[in-house]
């Protein structure tokens, strides 16, 4: 686009291109009245008939300036149709805002003849750092199957808005741009619309107005994309309007060393009670501002790993269980919704504890690998030992450790003690909770036993390990 700055100061009309040109792409500014012009930036004291004959005729927007705030300067930018008129001093990024609404204008103007609607925006507007934002609201049409999306952008272009739309249609939303900066009367629309689309399709739909307008187009229409996350925790079938930008609360996504321990204990005693809670009290209880989706995602896949360690220990790896598994996976990683995701997630973990339950009570002959697992599973609890693991798999005692013997080439008790071991290795390298939770968490029940147990394995005692590996670190 072509600007012509006609002034009679010679400094303020280097600043002004100054600025034209750092803040807009594909602008060049002259100062000749004589070139070629899309657009002029005049000073009034510098406005006169002559110009605004010649201007007039040719159909070019012009903006004033001018120092004199009086009736007389705003009567002749009026009668000479200007685009907007700014009194000194002023904010350099109004003018900057005006010229970019003009050029929107000229562009639309320069649409195939045969086209008789013009757009304010463009696709690649939204992805432009320099564009900045005209007057429209955003608002973002969210629905749970993207095959509606053409639909529905169908019906937003045909739908009667007040002041207009402008209707984008991108691969998980549509967006539309009303026409106006009045938020709540884009709201009120939206809703009209929203009753009209569930007559017409009974289909769930999500409306997002964003009232957090940001200065430049890029960033809004981001932080409208942003909104549409709050449908995790919210839901399909809601119309908000949003005044604040979405800020996530931070949330650690793995589990605790204490709550994979809970879990342990939860799957072991198959307290499918417990288990309903626990899902219900860290995923169904959220309040703004909500964590991350993405960081609740990760927390679910640890609580699914616990659910898929307790399946190994219960013997559940045949093909059909595998592919469940890997679907819950599927719907941890895609579904949009925390609620159907935890649900579904629960499920799972129950159906895999009846299967257990079930399991056990077939009587079926432990493989070699499946009490290895159930050690795993265990080791925590410092009552659980060769007679323990027996009574699980209603086993003689003296048969189960003749034949873990024969099969491993060490005793029961060597191997339960190595795992106890490497878990109070890995608590003390990782955490820095105190010894007797050590002690508590890897199965030795007591500080002073778990002391004196791995001194005589490891050659050192437990402080002395500490203190090493954090001398490693440093």
């Amino acid at each position: 686009m072509k600007i012509v700055v006609i002034s009679q100061n010679e400094l303020e009309a280097q600043g002004l291109k100054w600025v034209m040109e750092s803040h807009m792409n594909g602008v060049a500014v002259s100062f000749s009245k004589e070139d070629a012009a899309d657009c002029l930036v005049v000073d009034m004291d510098l406005w006169n008939d002559e110009l605004e004959k010649e201007y007039t005729q040719r159909n070019i927007p012009w903006i004033g300036l001018s120092s004199d705030r009086t009736f007389m300067t705003a009567y002749r930018a009026l009668k000479g149709k200007a685009a907007d008129l700014l009194f000194r001093p002023f904010d350099p990024l109004l003018l900057v805002k005006q010229l970019q609404q003009i050029r929107f204008q000229l562009r639309n103007e320069k649409t195939d003849e045969g086209s008789l609607k013009h757009t304010l925006l463009r696709y690649e507007d939204f992805f432009d750092a320099d564009v900045l934002t005209p007057a429209v609201t955003l608002t973002a049409f969210v629905l749970p199957d993207k095959a509606g999306y053409p639909l529905l952008s169908k019906q937003l272009k045909s739908y009667p808005f007040h002041k207009g739309a402008e209707v984008f249609a991108f691969s998980d939303f549509v967006l539309a741009a009303f026409l106006t900066d009045d938020e709540q009367s884009c709201i009120e629309e939206s809703r009209m619309f929203y009753e009209s689309w569930k007559r017409e399709t009974n289909e769930d739909l999500s409306i997002f107005v964003n009232a957090n307008r940001q200065m430049r187009l890029k960033d809004y229409y981001q932080g409208t994309r942003d909104m549409t996350s709050l449908i995790f925790y919210e839901g399909y079938d809601i119309s908000v309007i949003e005044h604040e930008p979405i800020t996530w609360q931070p949330l650690d996504p793995f589990l605790s060393p204490v709550e994979q321990r809970e879990w342990i204990e939860m799957l072991e005693k198959k307290d499918t009670r417990a288990i309903h809670a626990w899902m219900h009290n860290e995923f169904l209880s959220y309040s703004r501002p909500y964590p991350d989706p993405e960081m609740i995602r990760v927390r679910l896949t640890s609580v699914l790993a616990q659910a898929r360690r307790y399946m190994k220990s219960a013997h559940l790896h045949d093909e059909q269980w595998e592919q469940r598994y890997h679907e819950i996976f599927e719907v941890i990683v895609k579904d949009p919704v925390v609620y159907k995701i935890a649900q579904s997630t629960l499920n799972f973990i129950v159906n895999v504890v009846s299967a257990a339950v079930k399991h056990a009570e077939s009587g079926e002959s432990p493989a070699s690998e499946e009490i290895r697992a159930l050690m795993e599973a265990n080791y925590w609890n410092p009552d659980w030992n060769l007679s323990a693991c027996a009574e699980q798999l209603r086993m003689n005692k003296s048969t189960l450790s003749r034949r873990f013997q024969k099969q491993n080439g060490r005793k029961f008790s060597e191997l339960l003690m190595q795992i106890r071991i490497r878990e109070a290795n890995r608590l003390m390298k990782e955490t820095d909770i105190p010894l007797d939770e050590v002690a508590r968490l890897s199965g030795f029940g007591t500080a002073s036993y778990f002391s004196a147990v791995y001194k005589k394995h490891e050659k050192l005692t437990p402080s002395q390990y500490r203190q090493g590996e954090l001398h490693l670190l440093e």
